[in-house]
């Protein structure tokens, strides 16, 4: 079995449709023509970084995730 690392996405559709994803946790972003294709290319990406860096030099960011309301 494969060693594997957890790491957050987040996926933004932007205003023409297409999609912005974005893994915060090691400052790298990809793009695509939808969420799947943009999320796939951020996985493809996060998997290039890590492998280039080499496992045991990645360093993650503190992230935390919240999610607030506000009056409008």
């Amino acid at each position: 079995m494969a060693n594997e690392i957890s790491v957050s996405a987040i996926l933004i559709e932007m205003e023409d449709g297409s999609y912005k994803s974005s893994c915060p946790d090691l400052g790298i972003d990809a793009e695509g023509g939808n969420a799947d294709e943009a999320f796939n290319n951020l996985k493809d990406a996060v998997t290039r970084h890590i492998r280039e860096k080499g496992a045991d030099n990645i360093q993650l960011n503190p992230v935390k995730c919240m999610k607030f309301k506000v009056q409008i």
